[in-house]
């Protein structure tokens, strides 16, 4: 299981610099519940983000650079490519970006990765162009740390139709087997690269640890009629089925991206 990342990249992704439209937008509106079908899928699709995240960091990590170029990543971004997942750490020269480390991954592992000539072509897509911008607007808003660790980030592509772009910042796991339900938020990012709408997906700092008859994790969640993707993206990467209970009593359970409804909430299960 994945824990915080280490040295120069977890020092880079902590000191980015605002960008000029985080400062200039509205007040952001909040993001509402998602349905079930989208709860699903969307918590699968930060999952297997994250996971080519973490791996790629790693095989980066091996690739050992140089230096100058560890320190000058102000982030990643993660764009699917037919079965892979195309991982960019990017720097900024300006405003705009420029790739320093390219690594494909599937099937969970790393299957490629190159180290783009510092002469040679440095571009980002179009679409990753976008995408960094939105990650850069998303660490830059002021939201509490669980942790003193800088946040896992998960930049989805933008949305069909809208063209939204949702981040996601993700508390780290700081002890093996011990998993942060706290201290995770999404934020909307427009097409126009301009801040919408913002959310917490819980109100406290809570860390269940696994537990040994791997029964399952259980959680008490008041701010939502039902699970939400955390509640997904925690199951999948525990291997164990998160328990849900909801304000109206109810007990849901999470097995990766299956959830269902299965009773009435016990007494006992830690409130967040």
């Amino acid at each position: 299981m994945r824990l915080f990342r280490l040295g120069a990249l977890a020092l880079a992704t902590a000191i980015l610099a605002v960008p000029a439209h985080a400062g200039e937008a509205a007040k952001p509106s909040v993001i509402p519940t998602a349905d079930l079908a989208t709860v699903a899928a969307r918590g699968a699709e930060i999952y297997a983000f994250d996971q080519a995240a973490w791996h790629s960091t790693d095989a980066m990590v091996a690739r050992k650079l140089p230096r100058e170029s560890m320190r000058a990543i102000r982030g990643w971004v993660v764009e699917p490519a037919g079965d892979l997942l195309t991982v960019t750490y990017y720097g900024l020269n300006g405003a705009s970006p420029y790739a320093i480390y390219v690594a494909d991954y599937r099937d969970g592992k790393v299957v490629g990765d190159r180290v783009p000539e510092p002469a040679g072509d440095r571009s980002l897509s179009a679409q990753a162009v976008r995408m960094a911008a939105a990650h850069d607007v998303a660490v830059a808003q002021p939201f509490g740390a669980c942790v003193e660790r800088p946040f896992n980030t998960v930049t989805l592509p933008p949305r069909p139709g809208s063209g939204i772009i949702p981040v996601y910042l993700l508390t780290p796991m700081l002890q093996r087997d011990a998993y942060p339900f706290g201290g995770h938020h999404e934020v909307d990012v427009g097409s126009d690269g301009r801040l919408l709408a913002t959310r917490d997906f819980s109100k406290s700092c809570v860390v269940l640890d696994s537990p040994a008859d791997t029964k399952g994790l259980w959680i008490t969640h008041l701010l939502d009629p039902h699970p939400t993707e955390m509640h997904v993206y925690l199951s999948l990467w525990s291997r164990q089925p998160v328990f849900v209970g909801t304000p109206d009593d109810a007990v849901w359970s999470v097995n990766g991206t299956r959830i269902e409804k299965v009773g009435v909430k016990k007494g006992g299960a830690k409130k967040k």
